[in-house]
């Protein structure tokens, strides 16, 4: 047993399996259909179909994840070709919510990919990411069919330390095309932000999920630092709720940006998959995707996945270079009218720092959550059970790099002023 993360929801690793066996069958015949019309091969026959589910323990996925090796041909003439695919099933609870996942995949990413293609060579490898096969959405599901970014030496990074400096660079480099692909996207055609859900957060903390994840995640945190703390702890729990849910909100709206972009939401390392060798990235689950400040996907990113010395030594240079990542992009891409000054940038991430205090307290410690953490924290069930949520809290705390990082990160946000009651 373990758990999921979606926006404030956090469920029961055993409802991975019972979705699992609940869920039609995949077969032959399904791929078969699915790659047909991605190939556009009325006559393509499966004849070899092997699906597997991807071992989940300890880490945070909102769907069941397949892994799918087929061998097709596009016609009864064709020679016998393989494939290695990823099947992405999302938990119906996910489903039901809605997400953005499925508009991402089938007109933002292919089109973001054009406005980086037709540029130069200078951006060097363009690559957002893994395509997609099959998108199918009906009340309750969302099913997406993926090129396996595994069998192209993709793998993922380590959540538990945290990544280093080189890494942490390739990562915002990959951020920095999908902000300013997304910037041309809808500068070029505005009518795709109407396409796009707004962020969760966009009507304040007032939901259970919300209020458990992000609320009483402040509170822990607030409390578990008490007595080391105690003026830091006193200013937290001033802003709960009202001040803080007041401060989400107003970081989400963009009307409130110098400048936006579409924003992936929730990047940290379990949603980058890393190709070492060729020093490169490409990002994965869109489902959060809305339009607002990069900066809340910098904050995000910073405090749930630096190593705590990168986190608290290199972030200005982090930050330069994604803003002449960012820069070049836009530039080659041809955005047209002003581009955003690295003070514009800075007035952001300023601007947004309460969205970095929001994840180093709330998601940091499920980010990094051992397996052994993560056993049998299923929010959904935890919030009728007080003692147990606050046990499961202080077992999540019990990581030395959440509670070195997070202590840590208070200490600056006091001298910042940002816990301040206004």
């Amino acid at each position: 047993m373990g758990f999921t993360q979606y926006g404030g929801l956090v469920v029961c690793r055993g409802l991975f399996r019972k979705v699992a066996m609940e869920r039609k069958n995949f077969s032959a015949e399904y791929f078969e259909k699915a790659l047909a019309k991605a190939y556009g091969c009325e006559k393509l026959s499966v004849e070899n179909c092997k699906i597997e589910v991807v071992n989940q323990s300890g880490e945070n996925f909102c769907s069941v994840i397949y892994r799918v090796a087929l061998q097709f041909r596009r016609s009864p003439e064709d020679v016998l070709e393989s494939g290695k695919y990823i099947l992405k099933d999302l938990l119906p609870s996910v489903a039901e919510l809605g997400t953005n996942e499925k508009q991402m995949f089938e007109e933002f990413l292919p089109e973001m990919t054009k406005i980086l293609n037709k540029c130069s060579s200078e951006l060097g490898e363009r690559k957002l990411y893994a395509e997609c096969f099959l998108t199918e959405t009906t009340a309750g599901k969302e099913i997406y069919l993926l090129e396996d970014l595994g069998d192209l030496g993709y793998t993922s990074l380590d959540r538990f330390q945290g990544i280093c400096l080189e890494d942490a660079k390739v990562c915002l480099r990959k951020m920095a095309q999908f902000h300013g692909a997304s910037m041309v996207l809808c500068q070029e055609q505005p009518e795709f932000l109407d396409k796009l859900s707004p962020s969760d957060y966009a009507k304040g903390l007032s939901d259970n999920f919300a209020k458990a994840l992000v609320l009483d995640g402040a509170e822990f945190a607030a409390n578990f630092f008490a007595d080391e703390l105690p003026e830091i702890a006193r200013k937290m729990n001033a802003q709960i709720p009202d001040t803080y849910a007041r401060r989400i909100q107003d970081i989400v709206n963009p009307k409130n940006s110098k400048f936006n972009a579409i924003v992936h939401g929730d990047v940290w390392v379990n949603n980058i998959m890393f190709n070492r060798p060729e020093e490169k990235a490409v990002l994965v689950d869109f489902q959060n995707c809305f339009w607002a400040s990069p900066a809340i996907d910098l904050h995000y990113f910073f405090y749930t996945s630096l190593r705590i010395e990168v986190l608290l030594h290199r972030k200005d240079e982090l930050l330069k270079y994604y803003f002449e990542n960012l820069t070049k992009t836009l530039t080659h891409c041809d955005f047209i009218g002003a581009i955003p000054t690295f003070n514009d940038l800075k007035l952001e991430m300023e601007r947004c720092l309460f969205y970095g205090y929001y994840a180093v307290c709330c998601e940091l410690p499920i980010c990094c959550a051992s397996p052994e953490a993560s056993t049998d924290f299923n929010l959904l069930h935890l919030m009728g059970y007080p003692e147990k949520m606050l046990a499961k809290r202080h077992e999540l705390f019990k990581s030395e790099r959440v509670r070195e990082t997070v202590k840590t990160s208070l200490l600056e946000f006091e001298q910042r002023g940002l816990l301040e009651t206004p």
